[in-house]
């Protein structure tokens, strides 16, 4: 077994510095017979999928990991009979039992829970049934039993060792401690990102879900002292196997998903160097150059962020799915700088290779030749007729529609019942994707000015186009955004702070005229409790907050005019997400603060 880790290990350093031709080609020949090269095997299809969504795909890596499950399970050990296996299964084995196993045996136990955790989150995007998502369910938490049980048997044999015991009879190594790291780290993360009326069930059902143990077990497998200033010495080649899987979701918290969410514990200048002690292991890794243009984005840097996505782009060509998350950074970029000939020629691209979302592709190329018109000489589309094809390229998921392609859907048809107009739509798309934190402050005053002008226009003429109270709040709405991101900058001026109140307000006195995008009211009550929070006024902040997350709660809609005003608004979801994890964040600052 220590000959196929280190094998697994070698063909993982291959694939994570984008060699991944290299790295199949070690796998490969030895999947259906070893448990690990099996596993290695099953997790590089896996990822494969999630970015790709196809059937034929899907269905290859199921069959993968059911592979490993078999292998995995002709490996544990087998002390009763199928009734203990039952329950074994369901509770985890207990540290006495494991003290009784061989390495093989606890190796075989991680593997076995790893892969049935995948498999069974595969199964919950596959299959839409509510069978299926009970049976996975009761996976999921088997899984967790197993990990949390592992994890109890490290502890105690951390506990012998400081009490001075040899435990060398133990056997534990760091492909161990490393996998059952990574399972526990992303399990309490996970769980508590969820809403607290989710994680109180998962609870009950015997789930934790303590964020910053999650985040200590991460840190702890790659050895890492957040008050060191210096990158530890580079690893060797029976460094843990699952290492720089902890270090990458270690990276993912603090770079990426502190950006789309409100989250606690955040810390920059240590993910940079969890991300540059991979950067030296791995140049040319696209994974850690995708996280370096994310890191380099949201400090503002747009170029030197272009210049690291393009570098990924041309690392590696085996899988163009990999390529396509980096194009549509740049894409994103590019509407940030307003480069609207390199925007269509992105989306367009992505358009044509890429089977994530056909809808949202079509509508940024509409978008790009709205905003420039001369754009569309050098093209065979028109603005139009792009907008005309966003809504029947919407796809399902999971049998679920995707929000975002709903809200494009939603815009498109705006743009056509307007007569081909629509209100500043590349700011209120960049705020879809929580992108305004990575403007610039240069182009975030030139926005400002986009804005004032496009309120100044709309207060001169009351009646001059369709939903004029829906442009109104919108303007509003994104001049508060720009307003709060220029002060959290440094700026100085305290009349920025009283602009925000005022559009605010605009927006709330205005809201039951708005015709079709209710969503802003409630985006603005969030837009709100960000600005209180930032004055330290976080029981008031926490009132906005429940505002949105009772009406979510009891599904009781009623702001705004027309037929749709008691309907779910657009991007629902995503904002309660953000809402929960902002409530989160206010509850952790009073406990530090008390």
């Amino acid at each position: 077994m220590v000959n196929d880790i280190l094998e697994v290990r070698k063909a993982l350093d291959f694939f994570l510095d984008s060699r991944i031709s290299e790295a199949e080609a070690i796998l490969a020949p030895k999947k259906t017979q070893s448990m690990y090269y099996s596993l290695g095997y099953g997790f590089i299809l896996f990822l494969k999928c999630v970015m790709t969504f196809e059937n034929a795909d899907i269905e290859r890596t199921m069959e993968a990991l059911k592979h490993t499950i078999h292998l995995a399970n002709a490996q544990r050990k087998r002390d009763g009979g199928w009734l203990d296996n039952i329950t074994t299964w369901v509770k985890g084995n207990n540290v006495a039992s494991l003290k009784s196993m061989t390495r093989i045996h606890r190796h075989a136990e991680l593997v076995y829970a790893e892969a049935y955790l995948l498999k069974a989150l595969l199964s919950i995007i596959h299959d839409e049934s509510i069978v299926a998502f009970l049976r996975e369910g009761l996976n999921i938490r088997a899984s967790y039993n197993t990990y949390r049980n592992l994890e109890r048997y490290i502890e105690f044999v951390r506990e012998e060792a400081a009490a001075g015991h040899d435990i060398s009879i133990y056997q534990l190594d760091d492909h161990f401690t490393s996998g059952v790291g990574l399972g526990i780290g992303c399990f309490n993360i996970i769980l508590s990102l969820l809403p607290s009326t989710v994680v109180k069930v998962a609870e009950f059902m015997g789930f934790t879900s303590d964020r910053e143990h999650g985040l200590q077990v991460l840190e702890a497998v790659g050895k890492w002292d957040r008050k060191a200033a210096d990158i530890p010495r580079l690893q060797g080649p029976d460094e843990g196997l699952r290492r720089q899987l902890c270090d990458m979701v270690t990276i993912m918290y603090h770079v990426v998903l502190s950006k789309m969410v409100p989250l606690s514990d955040i810390d920059q200048p240590f993910a940079e160097r969890v991300l540059d002690y991979n950067l030296k292991l791995y140049p040319s890794g696209v994974f850690f150059l995708y996280f370096s243009g994310r890191l380099l984005i949201s400090q503002g840097k747009l170029e030197e962020a272009k210049e690291q996505y393009k570098k990924a782009i041309h690392t590696q060509e085996d899988w163009k799915q990999l390529q396509h998350i980096c194009y549509w950074e740049l894409g994103v970029i590019a509407i940030l700088q307003h480069d609207w000939k390199e925007s269509y020629r992105i989306y367009d691209k992505l358009s044509k290779e890429s089977n994530w979302s056909k809808a949202v592709y079509t509508y940024l190329k509409a978008l790009s030749l709205y905003m420039e018109p001369e754009i569309a000489k050098d093209t065979k589309e028109t603005v139009d007729e792009l907008m005309k094809k966003v809504n029947g390229s919407k796809q399902k998921i999971a049998g679920k529609s995707i929000p975002m392609e709903k809200f494009v859907s939603r815009k498109a048809r705006k743009f056509v019942a307007q007569k081909d107009y629509l209100l500043l739509p590349d700011l209120e798309i960049m705020n879809a994707f929580t992108a305004f934190d990575f403007m610039p402050e240069e182009i975030l005053r030139k926005n400002l000015g986009r804005v004032d002008k496009a309120i100044e226009d709309l207060e001169k003429d009351k009646e001059q186009a369709h939903n004029h109270y829906d442009d109104l709040c919108l303007a509003h709405y994104l001049r508060a955004q720009i307003v709060r991101i220029l002060l959290q900058l440094g700026e100085q001026d305290s009349a920025l702070h009283e602009t925000h109140k005022k559009s605010l307000e605009i927006v709330f006195d205005n809201a039951s005229k708005v015709e079709l995008d209710h969503y802003i009211y409630y985006f603005a009550r969030y837009e709100k409790a960000r600005m209180l929070i930032n004055d330290e006024k976080y029981s008031e902040a926490e009132a906005e907050i429940q505002v949105i997350l009772r009406s979510a709660e009891k599904g009781q809609y009623s702001i705004g005019a027309g037929p749709h005003a008691k309907n779910k608004y657009s991007l629902e979801n995503a904002l309660v997400f953000k809402c929960h994890n902002c409530k989160a964040k206010i509850d952790e600052t009073k406990k530090k603060e008390q």
